[in-house]
């Protein structure tokens, strides 16, 4: 939940600087960390409960692109090179946010 947080927020302060217009406000942002969050959450779990090949893990890490994707596109008038660089941003955001808790915290115990 720390992660989400920081990546939410990191998220957030991006928008506030990048859009002056404010098309995507906090809960936005949350929105776009918070949905693939819960994708991986689950991916993880059904990947776990049916001995699936641990590869999959990393496929799924792609839905902070996609959703974040699907998203935007839905809620602002974008345009879709835009809106999957700020699709990008979001992918990099996570990850930074992830190395930044194993750094902090050490790695998760399975």
């Amino acid at each position: 939940m720390i992660q989400i947080a920081i990546a939410a927020f990191l998220v957030w302060a991006f928008f506030k600087v990048k859009e002056k217009n404010g098309d995507i406000d906090g809960f936005a942002a949350t929105s776009l960390i918070l949905v693939p969050a819960i994708i991986v959450f689950v991916g993880k779990i059904a990947i776990t409960s049916f001995a699936a090949p641990i590869w999959l893990a990393y496929v799924l890490e792609l839905s902070y692109f996609v959703a974040p994707f699907l998203l935007l596109k839905n809620m602002t008038k974008f345009s879709t090179g835009k809106i999957a660089a700020y699709s990008a941003i979001v992918l990099v955001i996570n990850m930074i946010t992830q190395v930044l808790m194993i750094v902090l915290f050490g790695m998760p115990k399975a």
